[in-house]
């Protein structure tokens, strides 16, 4: 079985083209690592091994012009639900734990140094599972399992498990496979995406014990969205196959709580800022696409920026946006990271550098984001995405082994920054989870519970690693062969 077969594309609605904007992206995104690649072989300023590098991190002063804030003319439809209390998980012993998927495609945990190794599936070639998701309280992880008949999801406990195990299993079907899964805040469900019929996707939820049926809360494609803090609600961004987005709340028993909140522009994952207060996505505005901050307590929406598209983040601890755009006619959302002070209404730029991703460290000091060696032209983009088989070109260039992703870190309070490696990505990492960054952030983790390392897939010339990278200094840790790892809330 091959990795088209293991691990079907995320947020993907089918072949139809209409329908298909999350795999037009994750290609265009493999279309330009691959140009630079080809750049890099040029140069030869890539070796076949992971290099590891300190240098500063080139930042710029503020030269973006902040848009006064302003409340804007049209209103919400109907009255937002006050933001209520977060529902507290249960504080417990640090947890600090790494679970990865091996090459065989099999779950297994491990502390940070590599030891108390804990293999949780022994399911051979029978089932191969993807994107493990730990709990809040760090006990179990959720992992969707794909075999021939269809796929499913197991809650296993973060345990050794046994020979074939099949207890663990919440849910199953044979046509409505799960895609991608996301924990709620108190732990108590799991919300997913499932294929549906007619190139569509559903929402779905399931309690975390499988004591009860999933139910089906939305349907439509592409689907992303975020947890309420207190597990109640879902602030959800789907696309039509009308080609018209929609922005609404729903609560967990399926209810809209407020529909058409607004004419979503070119975005992914909205984002729920710690507290429930504010909200922030993209809005349509004459063609392009406004960054929104919504106040649900007063109903104000302030609009910050305007771009083709853009991709946003919340920190952990406070009303701060990070976010990156594209230039005004262009549909990816790559470009220089900015960060907005809700407060104040004012934007800074942390880096000029094309940002593919960024993830805030718990704390909410730092992020992490990565970038490629030198920016492709656009043209060059467009030219290989008009040959429609770029799904299947992440192979080749695993191949060339060049290190053209580089990992950074930048200090949010100082804008201070180090460049931490250069490397070559997993087919997986590349293909599925960078693409949609913005998504995955909100569920699977990569930086450790201290905000001191992150854990990364890479590539070298003995195969596929996961890294445990320090981000004060140190070489990077081999912890375990495998294709993806994600670190433990706790």
């Amino acid at each position: 079985m091959d990795d088209d077969e293991r691990f079907p594309d995320p947020f993907d609605a089918g072949d139809d083209a209409s329908l298909d904007a999350p795999r037009r992206r994750g290609c265009l995104f493999v279309a330009m690592t691959l140009l630079v690649v080809v750049a890099l072989l040029g140069s030869s300023l890539a070796a076949w091994f992971v290099v590891v590098q300190r240098e500063r991190v080139t930042t710029e002063p503020d030269r973006l012009p902040t848009m006064a804030p302003a409340t804007l003319v049209a209103a919400l439809p109907t009255a937002l639900p006050a933001a209520s209390e977060p529902t507290a998980v249960p504080a417990g012993p640090a947890v600090n734990r790494i679970v990865i998927v091996n090459d065989e495609g099999q779950v297994e945990t491990l502390a940070p140094d590599g030891q108390d190794r804990r293999v949780l599936t022994r399911q051979g070639n029978t089932v191969f599972f993807q994107f493990p998701a730990w709990s809040p309280d760090g006990r179990r992880l959720a992992v969707i399992g794909s075999r021939r008949t269809g796929g499913g999801i197991y809650v296993l406990p973060d345990e050794m498990g046994a020979d074939n195990r099949s207890e663990g299993q919440v849910y199953f079907s044979a046509d409505e496979t799960p895609i991608y899964l996301y924990w709620s805040p108190d732990g108590a469900n799991l919300a997913f995406l499932a294929n549906q019929a007619r190139n569509q996707m559903g929402l779905k939820i399931i309690d975390g014990e499988g004591a009860r049926d999933s139910r089906l809360l939305a349907t439509g494609a592409p689907f992303y969205w975020d947890w309420s803090a207190d597990s109640r609600q879902l602030l959800v961004h789907i696309g039509e196959t009308s080609g018209v987005g929609q922005l609404a709340l729903i609560d967990v028993d399926g209810r809209t709580r407020a529909d058409n909140l607004a004419t979503p522009g070119v975005f992914q994952a909205p984002g729920i800022a710690p507290g429930g207060r504010y909200w922030a996505f993209a809005e349509d505005s004459d063609g392009l696409s406004a960054l929104v901050v919504v106040d649900t307590q007063t109903g104000e929406r302030r609009a910050f920026d305007q771009s083709g598209s853009l991709a946003l983040g919340w920190s952990p601890t406070g009303d701060q946006l990070a976010f990156t755009n594209g230039a005004p006619d262009s549909p990816h959302f790559w470009g220089p990271l900015r960060l907005l002070d809700v407060g104040s209404g004012q934007t800074r730029v942390l880096t000029r550098q094309s940002v593919l991703a960024f993830f805030w460290s718990p704390d909410g000091r730092s992020i992490a984001f990565i970038t490629v060696n030198g920016d492709p032209q656009d043209d060059g983009v467009n030219a290989l995405a008009k040959t429609h088989q770029l799904t299947r070109l992440a192979r080749p260039a695993q191949q060339l082994g060049q290190g053209f992703l580089t990992l950074s870190v930048i200090d949010v309070a100082t804008g201070g920054g180090i460049r931490l490696l250069d490397f070559q990505p997993t087919n997986v990492f590349l293909t599925q989870f960078l693409p949609f960054f913005d998504q995955y952030a909100l569920s699977h983790r990569l930086w450790s519970p201290d905000s001191r390392a992150l854990v990364l897939p890479v590539v070298e010339e003995t195969g596929a690693w996961v890294l445990v990278v320090p981000t004060g200094g140190g070489r990077p840790f081999h912890l375990a062969e495998g294709d993806v790892g994600f670190w433990s809330r706790q």
